[in-house]
Parts: C-alpha cells; sequence; structure tokens
C-alpha cells in the first residue's frame, strides 16, 4: 500500500529515476534457514529498480522482529530467556560461551538477540536450566598463561 502521491517522489540514489516513494508494505527478511514476512514500518522505495532506504535504526528492529518469529517457528528461547537462564545457573556470559563451546561473545549475541542460537545450543541451556548439577560437568575453568600474548618465551 503506497502512503506518498505520486507527486512527492525524490530521485533514486541508485538508478536515478524519480521514483522514490514512501510504503508500508511487508518487508521480506531472508535468514539462512529461512525468511520472514515482518509488518508495520514505514521506508521508501524506488517503483523504477526496487531499491529500499530505510531511516536509521530501522534495519535492527526489523531484523529483530523477524528474528522472534524465528524463534517461535522454531520453538527457540528468547533473548531475556537466554539471560534468565544464564543468572539462574550462576554464569557469566564468558562460563555460558563455554560450557556450549561456543565462541567468546556468542552468548552476548543471543542475550542482545542480534544472532539465533542454534537448536543444539538452545538444547543444551535447557537441558543445563532443568539440571544445575550438570553445569559443573561442562564448565571448564579458563586456562590463563603467566605471561602475556606478546612477552617472549624464555
Amino acid at each position: 500500500m503506497k502512503v506518498s502521491a505520486t507527486q512527492g517522489r525524490t530521485p533514486c540514489l541508485v538508478c536515478g529515476a524519480q521514483a522514490v516513494e514512501t510504503t508500508n508494505d511487508p518487508v521480506t527478511v531472508e535468514f539462512r534457514d529461512g525468511s520472514y514476512v515482518v509488518e508495520g514500518f514505514e521506508y521508501d522505495r524506488c517503483s523504477a529498480c526496487g531499491e529500499e532506504y530505510y531511516a536509521a535504526g530501522q534495519v535492527d528492529a526489523i531484523h529483530a522482529q523477524a528474528a522472534d518469529q524465528a524463534r517461535v517457528e522454531r520453538g527457540l528461547l528468547f533473548p531475556d530467556d537466554i539471560v534468565r537462564l544464564r543468572l539462574d545457573l550462576g554464569l557469566t556470559q564468558t562460563a555460558l560461551d563455554g560450557a556450549l563451546g561456543a565462541s567468546p561473545g556468542t552468548t552476548g549475541r543471543w542475550e542482545r538477540g542480534t544472532v539465533i542460537q542454534p537448536a543444539v545450543a538452545d538444547r543444551l541451556m535447557r537441558l543445563l536450566w532443568s539440571h544445575p548439577e550438570l553445569v559443573t560437568e561442562v564448565v571448564q575453568p579458563v586456562a590463563r598463561e603467566s605471561r602475556g600474548p606478546y612477552r617472549p618465551r624464555r
């Protein structure tokens, strides 16, 4: 559904056509495992070449809404659930990363909602949440060297 009139069109920065208009048409967001349709956002689109223009921060909001749809569809924990789980288990983000065998910073990205956790990590988190006694089995202490990363060995 078009929001602006033909007279209010502006030039497209990609193709140069005087065809950019405001719309609130649904946006399709592609993830590795599927695509999701997000509604409720107003943005500009060139009717000549299809280029879309979004306001600052709008892409993050659209992506977050699509990620929530993906979590519901896949039955995954939501970011707030992961935070609550981690705190209930008494773990730092780094410790949960280690327990799950995830790269550093992964838990933080899941908790912010910028990345959707894989199903296997979701299942392991749920298992740990249900059986906190297993945490000591999977959490490994962080090994530290006495020398810094740039000091030569003696």
